[in-house]
């Protein structure tokens, strides 16, 4: 990946090992960009406290998928949220979504990005996007393509409360 710097993630887990990997793609039913399995090799799991801006209507919003998964498993007797074979499984049964899909950060509530690894998503990434009541101008919740690409995706952020918005283009 060039251009300017990437996000880097608060607090990553170790790198996914190979077998994580192979497990990932397994489940999704496609192989991982080599964009995503770079950034997981420094992000796993992490924090990622950078913004993007998704038009809403007649505006846009903002949004902070902060929570990255893990490709780790949950130890003996803990929960596995948060980890992505999990997530998967519960993205599917809940919203329905297609496989391919896989999600892969959210915003702490029920928006979630996902990379779209079907044919004809070509590794774009989409978010779910957790509509608020009409009174706020906002629309119902819905999937929108956030960037054509995992690497535009990235490109996108922007350091959420440190910095000005700059163009993402």
């Amino acid at each position: 990946m060039s251009g300017p710097q990437l996000p880097a993630a608060d607090d990553p887990l170790e790198p996914p090992t190979p077998a994580e990997l192979a497990a990932l793609e397994a489940a999704v039913g496609a192989p991982l960009p080599a964009p995503f399995v770079a950034f997981l090799a420094t992000s796993n799991g992490g924090r990622l406290e950078y913004a993007l801006d998704v038009p809403a209507g007649e505006r846009e919003l903002r949004v902070v998928f902060w929570s990255l998964f893990s490709t780790r498993e949950p130890l003996p007797g803990l929960r596995a949220n948060g980890k992505f074979l999990h997530e998967l499984a519960s993205e599917r049964a809940l919203k329905g979504v297609p496989h391919g899909y896989l999600p892969f950060a959210t915003d702490g509530g029920a928006s979630v990005a996902y990379l779209d690894l079907t044919p004809e998503g070509a590794g774009r990434v989409v978010g779910y996007i957790e509509g608020l009541p009409g009174w706020t101008g906002v629309p119902e919740s819905a999937f929108v393509e956030l960037a054509p690409s995992f690497e535009a995706f990235l490109h996108r952020l922007y350091r959420v409360f440190e910095e000005e918005r700059s163009n993402p283009q």
